[in-house]
């Protein structure tokens, strides 16, 4: 089974955010003191290997350290940007979607918009920027199933 994984960090690096989709068990988030080891285990124990994008450069190292959690020795890792750059395609997450047509609602959010989400929720209780972070996070989750898919098709017609 595999388990899509993003995370939003603040401006230090610490984890704000874990946004996760388990096949066939559904999308959950984690955020503020939900985040937690255990929580996490107990969400990634259902997997064997965990999607990212960019994830084994940075996703699962800021988790590692976090938590003192190796999810690359406990799961598989396939990180979509190790796939894409196998395949000679450039271009970050935001701009794969555009060139595969997958679609997103928060159109214009980045990691760094996400960061000042992330404070106006913490510093001024604004719970609408706690509701776009989440969405923006949950989108990035939920387009890599596509983005898999893409790139799998990509690499399937390579090999034919």
């Amino acid at each position: 089974m595999k388990a899509y994984l993003d995370i939003e960090t603040d401006r230090k690096g610490n984890i704000c955010v874990i946004g996760i989709f388990i096949e066939h068990n559904g999308f959950v988030q984690l955020h503020g003191e939900d985040i937690t080891t255990d929580n996490l285990e107990m969400i990634m124990r259902k997997a064997k290997t965990v999607v990212t994008f960019y994830g084994d450069s940075f996703d699962l190292p800021v988790i590692k350290r976090y938590f003192n959690l190796d999810l690359k020795v406990t799961h598989h890792s396939l990180d979509l940007f190790k796939v894409k750059k196998g395949l000679g395609i450039k271009g970050g997450l935001k701009e794969l979607e555009k060139m595969f047509g997958i679609k997103r609602k928060t159109e214009g959010i980045n990691g760094y918009k996400a960061m000042l989400l992330w404070e106006r929720y913490i510093r001024k209780g604004k719970i609408d920027a706690l509701n776009l972070l989440l969405e923006y996070n949950k989108e990035d989750v939920l387009n890599l199933i596509s983005l898999e898919s893409c790139l799998a098709s990509l690499e399937n017609n390579r090999h034919d």
